[in-house]
């Protein structure tokens, strides 16, 4: 029986961290190229940074368009993006099963998001605060986690499993938001009956997971403590940040003397979870 559980299970594991074989260039480009950078403007003179950083409503100009994405005004706002950046980036290489994919789409994330934040965020709240920070990226990769979960509990877990998981994950997020804008109770009610609905359509995959549970435990039981601790923390962090959109729309949107995008925070979160989805579609139809 522990082979049987053995050959099912262990493939779970073989794509963690220490076995993931991630490329040098990945783990520089990711973990010190990047962070390098967004050290290297947030010490920038603040003339330069108010120049060409800063995205004024009443002077926008094509280099703050971009580059106000990659700025800050303060050290706790940027240690508090780096390190969720770090984070985020470090379960993405313990869950992503398609290093490739993730590549792809960080020619998107770094090069094509900013644009779109920025545009998206002058539409929407106009003239009431300047714009600056990381955290929209940040935004879309708790977006894309989501999704590389998906793939990763498709492939070794659930079988079963399809794109209404994500949407049930986006849903559950968005009933967790409404508690942070105090919404009617129409409201609660649409969103409640919709989840209701996703959950019934994965009711395959809950089975699934409820007959594979006890084979889990068994399994994890075999490995040493240190091993435990570590996929205890990769858990939990994880789950954390599947429903971590209600923590980019807080309630009070003004924080330290600053706006809060939230707005920014929506559209990263958002481009992180359906520009991979569409961009594996394609990728499956030209295979």
């Amino acid at each position: 029986m522990f082979e049987s559980i053995k050959c099912r299970v262990e493939p779970l594991f073989s794509t963690h961290l220490f076995a993931a074989k991630w490329e040098t260039r990945d783990w520089v480009f990711y973990f010190l190229l990047v962070p390098a950078l967004l050290i290297i403007i947030f010490e920038l003179p603040a003339g330069i940074k108010e120049a060409y950083f800063v995205l004024v409503p009443s002077d926008v100009t094509v280099y703050s368009l971009f580059l106000s994405n990659y700025t800050h005004s303060n050290l706790p706002h940027f240690v508090g993006n780096l390190v969720s950046y770090l984070a985020t980036c470090f379960l993405i290489f313990n869950f992503e099963t398609n290093k490739r994919s993730f590549r792809v789409y960080s020619i998107f994330m770094f090069l094509l998001l900013p644009w779109i934040i920025s545009v998206i965020s002058l539409d929407v709240l106009g003239f009431q605060t300047t714009y600056q920070g990381f955290s929209g990226i940040v935004s879309s990769m708790f977006g894309y986690l989501t999704y590389a979960i998906y793939k990763f509990l498709h492939k070794f877990c659930c079988k079963h499993m399809n794109l209404t998981f994500l949407a049930l994950i986006i849903v559950m997020n968005l009933l967790l938001v409404f508690a942070n804008i105090s919404a009617q109770i129409l409201q609660y009610s649409l969103i409640i009956t919709f989840a209701l609905i996703l959950v019934y359509m994965q009711k395959e995959v809950i089975i699934e997971v409820i007959q594979k549970h006890f084979e889990f435990i068994e399994w994890l039981e075999k490995f040493p403590h240190l091993q435990k601790i570590y996929l205890a923390i990769i858990i939990l962090a994880t789950i954390n940040f599947l429903f971590i959109l209600p923590h980019l729309v807080p309630q009070e949107i003004m924080q330290n003397g600053a706006y809060v995008n939230s707005v920014g925070h929506y559209t990263g979160y958002f481009f992180g979870i359906f520009v991979p989805v569409t961009l594996g579609i394609i990728s499956k139809k030209l295979s």
